[in-house]
């Protein structure tokens, strides 16, 4: 790592889609506070040097859960929780952290996806691009590959 890698930071989106096991609200809510929870820790044992932010908006039936962690222990805080049961769902994560390239990142929220939520998400990057001919690392062009293959 250069000396002013870890001051870029590796931001990643996800769109994740599936069903819950359990349908009640509190426990799908505490699911995926743990989840979101989860993420953030991992970022942080993987060498994370600071947190920006790690959000998730979760919607099913008409509802919302929006919530976000920013400190290193992972504390997830929720503007919005379910209140009915959750069956199938919709989520949008981001996550951005300086000091984790954004692959190790994706690994971490792909791999916290399959083993908390039994889904394997769509990961996308949000900032610089998977084309091999671009040297851009912080990439904004669109029509440059975005979704980050992580096998």
């Amino acid at each position: 790592m250069t000396q002013d890698e870890e001051f870029i930071p590796a931001a990643v989106a996800a769109e994740i889609n599936g069903s819950t096991a359990s349908a009640d609200a509190d426990r799908v809510n505490t699911i995926f506070k743990e989840f979101l929870g989860s993420v953030t820790r991992d970022c942080v044992k993987a060498g994370s040097k600071m947190i920006g932010h790690v959000k998730a908006n979760v919607r099913s039936g008409g509802e919302l859960l929006s919530m976000s962690s920013t400190t290193d222990d992972g504390n997830v805080r929720c503007r919005s929780v379910f209140t009915k049961d959750v069956n199938d769902y919709s989520m949008t994560v981001n996550v951005i952290v300086y000091g984790l390239d954004r692959y190790a990142v994706a690994r971490i929220l792909s791999s916290n996806a399959e083993k908390m939520l039994g889904v394997i998400p769509k990961i996308y990057s949000e900032l610089g691009c998977e084309d091999p001919d671009c040297d851009d690392p912080m990439c904004q062009n669109g029509d440059h590959k975005r979704i980050i293959d992580i096998k």
